[in-house]
């Protein structure tokens, strides 16, 4: 397989019965970090799912880059990282685009391995806004 290029964002509705599991984007090749973009079209709150590979027995981490201000009022708090074991789901969020959201819309995540070959899926989710 091949790394993905981008993370597939995922809208949640509020009030509903739920969605079936979305297919996750797949790290799955070379050995350096690699930095991928997710669409969120500037909403305001989102969830990502990082899963580390049970083929893989090295820790992956999983870091979402602070924005850009303007338009992430909040990009000063820096960068937010996270390590996943072999075999661990985590879930992250919810986070807030004022401190993540780039000049184009996208929020950024770089994922690192350890060592060895990357071994990751990722899921994003954007939240409804509230009211």
């Amino acid at each position: 397989m091949a790394n993905a290029t981008a993370l597939t964002v995922t809208a949640l509705t509020a009030n509903t019965a739920g969605i079936a599991l979305p297919t996750a984007d797949v790290l799955d090749t070379g050995t350096a970090a690699v930095t991928l973009d997710a669409d969120v079209a500037g909403n305001g709150m989102v969830l990502f799912e990082f899963t580390s590979a049970a083929s893989t027995a090295v820790n992956t981490t999983s870091t979402i880059l602070a924005g850009d201000n303007p338009p992430a009022q909040r990009a000063g708090l820096g960068n937010l990282a996270t390590v996943c074991a072999q075999n661990v789901v985590k879930l992250v969020g919810p986070l807030e685009t004022a401190r993540f959201i780039q000049s184009d819309g996208k929020i950024s995540v770089t994922v690192t391995p350890a060592s060895g070959t990357i071994g990751a899926t990722i899921r994003c989710y954007s939240l409804p806004k509230t009211a």
